[in-house]
């Protein structure tokens, strides 16, 4: 094997923010990314003369992007940037620190003093009686820094490098002036108005391949034939009405490839349909559209292939043919992917990429076919990840390009050009329908919620049918426009039990407004059940609540199906945020308690002893003083437990994590809130944290609770 090929795929992906018939963006976040990873990743790739990848751009956000630069749309933050905090009312202070204060990633908050200083002030949460009494200590200045402050966090590193008054403004940190404020603004304004010109530019000058996705983002297979979800998901969890919508998946896929084309002069030969999302079905639609290759995860592959592993580097570096022939299809390098998502943010750039070459050159030199060179799909957002980075990721991006531009045994292509050269000749039997999360498509459909939402999308499909006999006329067309809308993946995916988001009751009524415009656009009056919120407030994301006293036999192993039964259960699914990643380490938390003790259990992926093989997993009790467990496993040797709680807690690692730890160690009485977070390293780099941010807030029963719901 001479040369290794890889193909970096960027995602780039918003939902459609906007209000029916408004011009106000219900969130800002498509302008806001805008600024940041939208705008630094074909200005970086400028740079590189021979590095090639592959920009995967939505139709939905290209459009808003559009709408934001030629001026139709805006947004609350972007209006209250521009207010003078003199002219500032109580519901427009309330707005500010409920959605403009935080909530940027780690990178972002810890690059400003002054933004950290804020926050606190504000309080740590969003409830109203938090933010009512931050507006109360909160003066001009405050307010002023505080709006500065937020738009400079999204600010990515070509600001950095292109505005004066963006690397002006960030060394300054605060005091700022109205000027200054406004200069800011319109130096993000004008990035916005660029952004598709660079796309293009980078197309044009041949460093990337320009893809889309169905315009909307929607799950092509579940419109396409919703009785593909059953393969993995109980059949008993779906909706009793299955879609079988063959043309609205085609509708979707047409309007986003016409779109493209319009846009960008020429036609996206690849697609990245939403979500990593395939079916026979779907994929039969996209051959007959015109699309020459698409991607999925690797897990789909190893599902088509009835594997009971991971593909082997032979079957996973190489295309293979599908829907007899007429597409070809190649599957995301998900642990490497997931490298660079979550886990190199903590890592030094040279020590990252070292890693990830070698990681590539160890798995793809076990592939031998003297016909064409391995193909390693790293395919991943190209937007989430660079927030947890200290630089918005310049540094690890600017030595990942460097590296393989000076391997000789490595370089950087377009998907396209790989296939032109090296076609695929493999054919799969069969394509086993699937998304990137699971092979399953679980985070759409399958919850209460989810099958709520469905329901009332079923309903709004049935009366656009009824009116298909009259006159294809301007109504019509802009119903079957905001039945597209609702059918995006976001959503839904903002419904799944196992993400959360602090804007869910937004994406709710988001979806509901289109689902009703559907009606009105048709001339009927929504039914009343739109007008039901879906998104019920989680107010714990717990899978099972802590139902009395307990006690465990601390050894490492689960003595008795019932040992643990009283105590709460966590799964870190429930802690994911949009960026989920494809496994993890850390699966599921028990928290169990008697009038002394906190019992905690973390259960892993593998046995735990195999699972922290060379890795230190470190329990951190938050409070006045940090205190910690720490256990240390060095190859298969007996794990070593220390920190400051070793000599008053019980710890042991066998097929699972178990401690004992005393409350009062961790100065927590009955009827008060555990604090505490896990964090999983290696080579002093963080793999995992539990959290991202902060702490766990565990709430301790009282010591009547505990005697009231004592199992007997």
């Amino acid at each position: 094997m001479d040369r290794i090929d890889v193909a970096f795929v960027w995602h780039m992906h918003q939902p459609w923010y906007l209000w029916p018939d408004s011009d106000l963006a219900a969130l800002a976040f498509a302008r806001l990314h805008a600024t940041g990873a939208y705008y630094d990743m074909p200005w970086l790739l400028r740079n590189f003369d021979d590095t090639k990848v592959t920009f995967n751009l939505v139709p939905s956000l290209i459009e808003q992007l559009q709408l934001y630069s030629g001026g139709a749309v805006t947004d609350r933050a972007m209006q209250l940037s521009r207010r003078d905090p003199d002219d500032l009312n109580l519901d427009d202070q309330r707005y500010l620190l409920t959605h403009m204060c935080g909530g940027h990633p780690g990178g972002a908050m810890a690059a400003s003093t002054r933004y950290g200083e804020l926050l606190h002030k504000r309080g740590l949460d969003r409830k109203s009686e938090t933010i009512d009494r931050a507006c109360r200590r909160f003066d001009v200045e405050d307010y002023r820094d505080l709006q500065v402050l937020f738009n400079l966090a999204w600010c990515g590193f070509a600001l950095d490098h292109e505005s004066d008054i963006v690397s002006e403004l960030r060394s300054k940190d605060r005091d700022f002036t109205e000027d200054e404020k406004n200069a800011l603004v319109d130096a993000m304004e004008s990035a916005v108005s660029e952004i598709v010109d660079l796309y293009a530019e980078s197309a044009s000058e041949d460093r990337a391949e320009l893809i889309c996705s169905p315009y909307y983002h929607p799950i092509m297979p579940l419109l396409a034939n919703m009785s593909d979800a059953e393969r993995r998901i109980d059949p008993a969890q779906l909706p009793e009405r299955r879609w079988h919508e063959s043309e609205e998946a085609r509708r979707q896929l047409r309007a986003g490839l016409e779109f493209h084309q319009r846009t960008f002069g020429r036609h996206s030969g690849g697609l990245w349909p939403s979500e990593g999302s395939v079916s026979e079905a779907a994929l039969a639609i996209m051959a007959e559209e015109g699309v020459e290759w698409a991607a999925s995860d690797e897990e789909v592959l190893a599902a088509s292939l009835r594997l009971g592993g991971r593909p082997s580097p032979q079957q996973l570096y190489r295309p293979w043919l599908a829907a007899d022939g007429r597409v070809t299809m190649l599957f995301r390098e998900h642990r490497l992917s997931d490298m660079i998502g979550f886990v190199y943010r903590d890592w030094s750039p040279s020590d990252a990429v070292r890693d990830f070459l070698s990681r590539i050159r160890r798995s793809a030199g076990q592939f031998d076919d003297g016909s064409r060179p391995p193909l390693v799909p790293i395919i991943l957002d190209g937007e989430n990840p660079w927030g947890w980075y200290e630089d918005a990721g310049e540094g690890f991006l600017t030595a990942l390009y460097e590296a393989v531009e000076a391997a000789d045994d490595l370089r950087a292509v377009s998907v396209s050009d790989y296939l032109g050269e090296f076609p695929a000749e493999d054919r799969l039997d069969s394509l086993f329908p699937g998304s990137w999360i699971d092979h399953s498509f679980s985070t759409w459909i399958g919850g209460e919620e989810h099958r709520r939402a469905w329901n009332l999308l079923t309903d709004a499909l049935e009366a656009t049918k009824r009116h298909e006999g009259e006159a294809e006329d301007e109504a019509l067309s802009c119903a079957r426009e905001h039945l597209m809308i609702a059918e995006g993946s976001d959503w839904f995916w903002w419904y799944s039990e196992n993400q959360h988001t602090l804007d869910a009751d937004i994406f709710d009524a988001l979806f509901r407004s289109h689902v009703a415009e559907v009606y009105r656009q048709l001339g009927e009056d929504p039914p009343e059940a739109v007008e039901e919120p879906i998104y019920a407030e989680k107010i714990s994301r717990l899978i099972r609540e802590a139902v009395g006293r307990m006690t465990a036999n601390i050894d490492g192993r689960i003595t008795s199906y019932f040992e643990w039964q009283p105590a709460a259960l966590l799964r870190t699914s429930g802690l994911a945020s949009a960026m989920q990643r494809s496994n993890y380490i850390v699966q599921e938390m028990y928290f169990g308690f008697d009038e002394q003790n906190l019992w905690l259990r973390l259960d892993t992926d593998l046995p735990a002893r195999e699972s922290l093989q060379d890795c230190r997993m470190e329990i951190l009790f938050g409070g006045e003083t940090e205190h910690t467990i720490a256990i240390t496993a060095a190859g298969r040797g007996e794990p070593e437990i220390n920190g400051s709680l070793c000599e008053n807690a019980e710890c042991a690692v066998d097929r699972i994590v178990e401690a004992r730890v005393p409350l009062n160690m961790v100065d927590v009485e009955p009827g008060g809130t555990l604090r505490l977070a896990i964090i999983l390293g290696q080579d002093g780099k963080i793999l995992e944290r539990w959290p991202e941010l902060g702490y766990l807030q565990v709430a301790v029963p009282s010591l009547d609770d505990m005697i009231s719901s004592w199992v007997i």
